[in-house]
């Protein structure tokens, strides 16, 4: 089957390739799945030995869900530019990007120097207002028209947790509507239907049922279950929100089209419901003003995270209308009543602030966005030929320079009512373990990606894309 180019927006096409893909996964040559392995065992030795010395006192031994785990961890001690370096000296393209936030590249000198001179100067914590706190407030204003008032958090899942607690207590209901699979952080409402569609409570382990009393989850695209379930909800205490990964699930590999965003909108209106985009990933990077400059739209609040801080920690924040904003406080409510209670020690640091700032600018005086999705495009378009040409049943797609390059389908799974739910055990559980050699090939041959799939170009990349590409061909020439 000859793969013509994929259209993000046409999630049709991209449905019809998934079941494709599903029924026809290719596999790792049995001697290429061999080479790449002792290709660890040779040239990662100090890499597998730290990380099991991590694991006397960390569970697992690593901490970010962004690892790639097989056959073991990467120990990294240097990240410059586009590439990322492990303990043993070797070096990769990175395409993980930190889930996104690294979007200049890794370490990138003039946010480095801006940081140091405030380190220098205020220092990293001081739990006072600082100046850098309105210039990042006022940049966020700048390029989201939707924006009046922004507030800093610790990080998008705080930001996600004070959003859906605002438009609580903005509109007096209570009840949450989301996107099933949509990641919105580890808060215990949001993580319902997280990972992919129909998961439900798989991944709450450690959380009361009853903390799911007042939370739901519809299909992407799918404008009528919207409402059915806005009109539910009317029975029951209303709809206070709908939130929603703005590229759809899991960075777009079920993917939002441009209709569904102007649906929304209108629906959201129509019943008087609060509608949250989560743009962790997508603010900045799409656009300067995010998944709504590319896609056209309005929110009411905006969700940040990651590059809002240019990938320094303690990163995250939410913004809104007016009035809704007016539910927060200056600072941590000591008076009960109406206002919400939001805040965090690190919370709006100098250190973060400052880094995010100078990110901010030097993405819009050099329009980095525009120039990332130019590429995005460009290389989605090459790697379809390449997998054209090694016959691999591929869904590559790009919103912009977040790309899918899906060779499992593993994320589509539940979409397809005709498999029956031992079925739908069995294909996720083989395209995960598929997913996990891809990644681990890519790997082993210089290139590290989130999870073998969800890649994330950023600024300095776009100078070694011709490197990444004979990379993606030798890998692709392993498959059988």
């Amino acid at each position: 089957m000859k793969m013509e180019y994929l259209d993000a927006f046409n999630y049709d096409a991209v449905h019809e390739r998934a079941k494709y893909v599903l029924e026809h996964t290719k596999r790792l040559k049995p001697e290429a799945e061999k080479e790449c392995l002792e290709w660890f065992d040779t040239h990662c030795a100090a890499s597998k030995r730290t990380i099991e010395e991590a694991k006397s006192a960390i569970p697992g031994g690593v901490q970010h869900n962004l690892a790639n785990n097989y056959p073991f961890a990467l120990n990294c001690v240097k990240g410059e530019g586009a590439y990322l370096y492990d303990i043993d000296g070797n070096k990769y393209i990175d395409f993980i990007g930190a889930g996104g936030p690294s979007i200049l590249g890794n370490n990138d000198p003039d946010v480095h120097d801006a940081v140091i001179k405030t380190l220098n100067t205020t220092g990293y914590l001081t739990g006072l207002y600082h100046e850098y706190e309105y210039k990042l407030a006022q940049k966020v204003k700048e390029f989201f028209p939707s924006v009046d008032k922004f507030r800093m958090m610790g990080s998008g899942s705080e930001a996600c947790m004070a959003a859906i607690r605002a438009a609580r207590a903005f509109s007096g209901k209570k009840n949450i509507v989301k996107l099933k699979g949509c990641y919105h952080g580890i808060s215990d409402q949001l993580i319902y239907d997280i990972r992919y569609c129909d998961s439900k409570t798989s991944f709450a382990a450690g959380i009361p049922d009853e903390c799911f009393g007042n939370i739901s989850a519809v299909m992407v695209n799918d404008l009528n279950a919207l409402e059915d379930r806005f009109k539910e909800n009317e029975k029951n205490g209303g709809t206070a929100c709908f939130i929603m990964e703005a590229m759809g699930q899991d960075s777009g590999v079920l993917p939002t089209t441009r209709e569904y965003h102007k649906g929304v909108r209108e629906l959201c209106d129509k019943y008087d419901v609060i509608l949250i985009y989560d743009e962790v990933v997508t603010a900045f990077r799409l656009a300067l003003g995010g998944a709504q400059e590319y896609f056209d739209t309005r929110a009411d609040i905006t969700v940040f995270g990651k590059v809002i801080a240019g990938g320094f920690a303690s990163a995250g924040g939410f913004g809104g209308r007016e009035d809704i904003m007016s539910v927060l406080t200056a600072g941590v409510a000591h008076i009960a009543g109406n206002k919400i209670v939001v805040g965090g020690t690190l919370t709006a640091n100098p250190i973060s602030c400052c880094a995010g700032y100078v990110t901010l600018c030097k993405l819009q005086k050099e329009d980095i966005p525009n120039k990332l999705n130019q590429a995005g495009i460009e290389f989605t378009r090459k790697l379809t030929d390449l997998a054209n040409k090694y016959d691999i049943p591929a869904i590559i797609s790009s919103t912009g320079s977040v790309l899918q390059i899906d060779l499992t389908g593993m994320k589509h799974v539940a979409t397809f009512p005709e498999y029956s739910r031992d079925e739908q055990a069995a294909k996720r559980q083989f395209a995960s373990a598929r997913m996990t050699d891809f990644a681990m090939a890519l790997a082993a041959n210089g290139i590290l990606t989130a999870g073998g799939n969800k890649t994330f170009l950023n600024y300095c990349s776009l100078d070694i894309l011709d490197d990444a590409f004979e990379i993606y061909e030798k890998v692709f020439s392993m498959y059988a």
